[in-house]
């Protein structure tokens, strides 16, 4: 199966979790898993080892639900995840680790995650809906036609039309049956999750000591965010198409004009041409910002580009990746010092920005991708980091569009 019990209960799970949560957990499918918690060892070092050899040896007989379990459980056990569980938990009202219980052991983001599972589920299932638009990696940005168009996710009929537009999409692309559409509103914008099908993928597993075949669709999470003072969207999904497909239903069924995201520069969003002139010389500003330390170039990637040959586009045959850990631009050059950059493309740079905030120092690795991927992890920084790229030429200050249907 596509979740396997060994990469969700590894060493570091078994030596940190919270056995008292993890027995409730495991509870309610112990005589399935055939696991005796009070045949195991009384001393917890003994006891913990004894139940990390115990996961260790599972097959794909292990209980789905409980896999299922420990794979959200595990989605949410980080700095992130915690993060969201305590303002999710905030604006619900609930202490999820109860204070006398925060005194007496270390709360750790697994132990928060678990916790919030077996206590305050609808909580938990909230934030890892949320959770989806922060563990996209590499978002598609369009602009859209002009600044200040709101949504109509309030328009019940409006969310029906984009929810059965986009059910049919999927239905059509992947031959699948579900697709479930979930809005979350903040502030000026709107995120929506799409959760539909993928295509069938068949398996032998073992049952019951014999063999059978299993069929199975695994669940993508494609999100959308629309923020309607600058007229922008950041679409993820598993390919391009449908990231476009995407972007064009939002604007049909929701901005009401299916070619908002269509026109001439809706898509140009990053350049890296001031790289591209400047070369070892290229340097970012950020002095403006007392919060951030540095902003490194840690990566580059030069090829020759994409042309056009007798009709046909053709792919450069070659790519050069070069790494350094303080200027990539420099190690560049220093290995090829006959490099014209005029003659090639940058196809893409990865950078390093050193945040101070509470006390400490966060490093948030960025990916930009001309002409409108910007890629990371960490979106605590992501206004910081969005105005650093445009205040430094990488990230285009927003431009007069026009739609497609006016263009003509």
């Amino acid at each position: 199966m596509a979740k396997n019990v060994k990469k969700f209960v590894n060493r570091d799970f078994a030596k940190t979790v919270d056995l008292d949560l993890l027995k409730r957990l495991i509870d309610p499918y112990a005589a399935t898993i055939q696991l005796d918690w009070n045949g195991l060892p009384a001393d917890e070092k003994e006891r913990r080892e004894a139940i990390f050899e115990f996961f260790r040896g599972t097959d794909e007989t292990f209980p789905a639900e409980l896999l299922d379990a420990l794979h959200k459980i595990m989605v949410l056990s980080n700095e992130n995840g915690a993060r969201l569980l305590h303002e999710q938990a905030d604006l619900a009202g609930v202490a999820i680790v109860p204070p006398d219980e925060a005194d007496a052991k270390i709360v750790t983001p697994r132990h928060l995650a678990l916790r919030a599972f077996l206590d305050y589920r609808a909580v938990f299932d909230l934030t890892l809906d949320k959770f989806a638009f922060w563990a996209v990696k590499s978002p598609t940005e369009f602009s859209g036609a002009k600044e200040g168009v709101e949504s109509r996710h309030t328009d019940d009929a409006a969310k029906e039309a984009f929810r059965a537009a986009a059910s049919g999409y999927f239905a059509g692309r992947y031959l699948g049956k579900y697709c479930d559409v979930r809005w979350y509103p903040e502030d000026d914008e709107i995120c929506i999750l799409v959760l539909h099908g993928k295509n069938a993928v068949t398996a032998n597993v073992e049952e019951n000591g014999s063999e059978r075949t299993l069929t199975y669709r695994e669940i993508a999470q494609d999100t959308i965010r629309y923020h309607s003072a600058t007229g922008r969207v950041w679409i993820s999904a598993t390919a391009a198409a449908e990231r476009k497909k995407l972007a064009e239903l939002f604007a049909e069924h929701m901005l009401g004009d299916k070619d908002f995201f269509k026109g001439a520069n809706a898509e140009q969003i990053y350049t890296l041409a001031p790289i591209q002139r400047q070369g070892t010389g290229f340097r970012f500003n950020h002095a403006w910002d007392p919060d951030t330390n540095a902003i490194l170039v840690k990566e580059i990637q030069i090829d020759e580009g994409e042309h056009e040959v007798e009709g046909k586009v053709r792919y450069s045959p070659w790519a050069m990746t070069v790494r350094d850990s303080q200027n990539a631009i420099v190690r560049l050059v220093e290995l090829a010092p006959d490099i014209d950059f005029d003659d090639l493309r940058i196809n893409y740079v990865k950078l390093e920005f050193r945040f101070e905030s509470g006390g400490r120092e966060h490093k948030v690795i960025v990916k930009v991708k001309p002409p409108n991927i910007a890629s990371f992890r960490n979106h605590a920084f992501e206004k910081q980091i969005l105005e650093h790229l445009e205040r430094n030429g990488i990230r285009l200050t927003r431009q007069p569009v026009t739609t497609a249907v006016a263009a003509e």
